[in-house]
């Protein structure tokens, strides 16, 4: 039997909730039978009883609470967190009678540790001799390196200074990652891999794809003769989107009015409005959807996913749920970054306004390729994607 101290920012649930607690959940749901897991949970996304119990249950783990000490709080204001020099999660501290639990589960026969959060990474120092593996699961420090990066944003002197500050505090947390031979790192994106192998080359860092979460089980909506193209935008109008989707907007206005007729699209998600009322006016027919009760089979209605994504890091999720429901995806490199699918056959990527004009126009006068790429992506998300195929790779790390 194999033991696993799970340590983690969030406690893991079926779906993200209220930070990114979904990962750890599909990976332990489908982790070998002999491997017990006990989970300590800072709960920072805020499960309630009930909750916590359900995924006990859902999961076969016992989950443990770490309380946090009153002090933490004081980390949070603005004033406070200018003058800190790392991340304030990276102050969370581990007591020491939760320190010592672990360690006396982690006494067992082949025990291992799990750390979830790269914040809390120096946690392993405690543990020095023992198996770990840190889910980052992304590198932060890359995120803030491609946002400085990036051309023709309006960045105020504020905003430059703030994301220059993040960036020299999680370069620094990065560069200061324990490393040991015992001691991997496990992230979701290929370049997140590689900047942090750049900023510690002692650490080991390591990309596994990210899973797929569970689909609909509703038919996927295939395109018929006569039938408008579902176009679906998923996602808040945000700094993630918003430089890459104004671009493509611009340029669709070039598309001619038989191409615009073809399509009917749909915004689900926040922030819309100015972007909806300027597909309207120039001629596309568009509707407006905020929350929906089942978001999968919102999703899976539709034909094609357009996400628009100029700047980020990892997986995109939102992208993975859209290949999962059956839509044929279109989106930037940004967007279709770290999944396994290929561009052309089981996916479109464009780079620029005339590039994705092009492919829509062709899309409209053949529809069925929009259903042969969505089937071929479809397919191969649920193979390369698969929680099985992931979690076993992730789990053969210990």
């Amino acid at each position: 039997m194999k033991h696993i101290a799970l340590i983690t920012l969030h406690t893991p649930t079926l779906t993200n909730l209220r930070g990114a607690s979904a990962l750890p959940y599909h990976l332990l749901a489908f982790r070998p039978n002999d491997t017990r897991v006990e989970i300590w949970s800072y709960n920072l996304n805020g499960c309630n009883l009930k909750q916590i119990e359900a995924t006990e249950k859902e999961l076969g783990v016992k989950i443990h609470r770490i309380g946090i000490p009153k002090w933490f709080k004081f980390t949070k204001p603005a004033p406070v967190r200018l003058f800190l020099s790392r991340p304030s999660l990276s102050y969370l501290p581990l007591p020491e009678t939760t320190t010592n639990e672990i360690k006396t589960f982690l006494s067992r026969p082949d025990s291992n540790l799990w750390i979830y959060g790269e914040d809390i990474s120096h946690i392993a120092k405690k543990f020095p001799n023992v198996k770990t593996v840190i889910t980052t699961p992304d590198c932060e420090a890359m995120y803030y390196h491609r946002v400085l990066g990036m051309k023709g944003i309006p960045l105020s002197k504020g905003a430059m200074a703030r994301y220059m500050l993040m960036y020299h505090r999680y370069a620094k947390m990065t560069s200061k990652y324990p490393a040991r031979d015992n001691l991997t790192y496990h992230l979701v994106g290929k370049e997140d891999t590689n900047f942090l192998n750049r900023l510690n080359p002692q650490a080991k860092g390591i990309f596994i794809p990210h899973p797929h979460y569970a689909p609909t089980s509703l038919p996927h909506a295939e395109v018929t003769d006569g039938e408008k193209i579902r176009l679906l935008i998923a996602g808040a109008y945000n700094f993630t989107m918003a430089q890459a989707a104004d671009e493509a907007f611009s340029a669709m206005g070039e598309l001619t009015q038989d191409i615009k007729d073809r399509y009917h699209l749909t915004f689900l998600g926040k922030g819309w409005d100015k972007s909806a009322s300027q597909l309207r006016n120039i001629g596309f027919e568009v509707e407006q959807k905020g929350y929906v009760d089942d978001y999968a089979a919102e999703v899976s209605s539709h034909h094609i996913q357009l996400t628009p994504i100029a700047v980020g890091t990892g997986t995109k999720g939102k992208v993975l749920d859209a290949f999962v429901n059956g839509l044929m995806v279109i989106g930037t490199p940004l967007a279709l970054e770290n999944i396994d699918a290929v561009r052309g056959s089981e996916c479109v990527e464009y780079t620029t306004g005339r590039e994705l004009n092009e492919w829509l126009t062709r899309l409209a006068g053949q529809p069925e390729m929009i259903n042969q790429i969505a089937k071929a992506g479809n397919e191969a998300v649920l193979q390369r994607h698969s929680r099985e195929k992931i979690a076993k790779e992730f789990f053969d790390l210990f």
